[in-house]
């Protein structure tokens, strides 16, 4: 598909997850019309079961925060040739986990983000400025969680579409 650079352009992304065993999950993800891959989550030893094997699947949600960031970081500078150095997004993500699923409240709840972009350049500072401002506008991930965003839910049991 042939980007224009003033033009729209419809992404979609897509995934399906399944267990593997215990905690192990294995996800398949991808952009439409391109490759799918595969990605292995697991929890920490804090869970019972789990081992540590590999990143959990929040680690995996805050690294793609990061990465969007750091993408769009790059794309801004390739196109306006701008010339960086030692560029880095950090995002740091603040959860809260409370009540019990034995008794049915249990809930978990993002308290807060903090997304940190580092850049070394010698291009003028407004122009960096501008480049920083327009890489986390044009960050999907980042704009997914700085605004609510109406979700859709589906849910079938034993192949039943049911309402929950």
């Amino acid at each position: 598909m042939a980007i224009e650079e003033h033009g729209t352009r419809h992404i979609e992304v897509s995934a399906e997850a399944s267990t593997i065993e215990g905690w192990k999950k294995l996800a398949r993800a991808g952009q439409k019309d391109t490759d799918q891959f595969t990605i292995v989550a697991d929890e920490g030893p804090y869970m019972p079961g789990g081992e540590g094997t590999a990143p959990t699947p929040l680690t995996y949600f805050v690294a793609g925060m990061a990465l969007c960031v750091l993408s769009q970081v790059s794309n801004i500078a390739m196109r306006k040739k701008l010339n960086i150095r030692n560029e880095r997004v950090r995002v740091t993500a603040k959860y809260i986990e409370s009540g019990s699923i034995l008794k049915g409240d249990k809930q978990g709840e993002a308290t807060g983000y903090e997304v940190e972009m580092l850049i070394d350049s010698d291009e003028p500072r407004e122009v960096m400025v501008d480049l920083m401002r327009m890489a986390h506008r044009m960050c999907f991930a980042e704009d997914s969680i700085g605004r609510a965003i109406q979700l859709e839910y589906k849910h079938q049991l034993n192949g039943e579409e049911i309402e929950i």
